[in-house]
């Protein structure tokens, strides 16, 4: 896409194969918004802006970034070239958000509780052991769950309201008969690290260095590929 170091030029020859090909049917009302809502989301993702310094260079200091700039990405360019219909679109995500002018949009749920610690469960229990006794006890399902020191365990769900509803169904659980499961959301900056307008830091050895050109995931037509693929 654009390069923050290329005096923003476009995605080049290999951008165009990032689009739509010739003969795949263009999408067309709630399947074009929600494709549009999905590729913007993606671009606010922590997983992006960690590694997408051009789009935090343009952020400002409430993490806003204006629309003709994400108007000016391929990959939206692609799905639509109507501002109207990238606002209409980011009005319906709880993801990102846009200015009362219509003119910005950042992540919203900056500061989201989606994690639960579980306390009293052995660090030493496999995974699988620990997946089937939450779906026996009728937890939401659950997108990342990993042990810790001190028999904790951290259980990562879609949202806020999944990990609210699985922390009433852990209240009173016991592990195998024995202790009381002890259960709390954790609190999480789901931009911790990022500084608007300034670029995610690299390391001085280059590794997780932060590439000098846009690589986001792109959502459409059911399936997704790296821009410039």
């Amino acid at each position: 896409m654009v390069s923050s170091t290329e005096n923003h030029t476009k995605d080049g020859a290999d951008g165009d194969k990032a689009g739509a090909k010739a003969d795949e049917p263009k999408l067309e009302g709630p399947e074009l918004l929600e494709a549009i809502k999905k590729q913007v989301e993606y671009y606010f993702s922590k997983e992006n802006l960690m590694q997408d310094s051009f789009l935090v260079s343009k952020m400002d200091k409430d993490y806003y970034v204006e629309l003709t700039v994400l108007a000016d990405f391929h990959l939206l360019k692609v799905l639509t070239q109507d501002e109207k219909l990238m606002v209409e679109a980011i009005k319906s995500s709880k993801k990102i958000a846009l200015d009362d002018a219509q003119k910005k949009v950042r992540p919203v749920n900056m500061n989201a509780r989606t994690t639960l610690i579980l306390r009293n469960i052995p660090s030493s229990c496999p995974v699988a052991e620990v997946t089937a006794f939450l779906e026996k006890a009728k937890l939401p399902a659950t997108v990342g769950l990993h042990p810790d020191v001190g028999d904790n365990w951290f259980a990562s769900f879609e949202n806020e309201d999944a990990a609210k509803s699985a922390l009433e169904k852990a209240k009173g659980l016991k592990w195998n008969g024995g202790k009381t499961i002890g259960c709390a959301l954790k609190s999480e900056n789901l931009l911790k690290g990022i500084t608007p307008g300034v670029p995610p830091s690299t390391s001085a050895s280059g590794a997780g260095s932060v590439p000098n050109f846009y690589v986001p995931m792109a959502y459409q037509y059911g399936y997704q590929y790296q821009q410039g693929e």
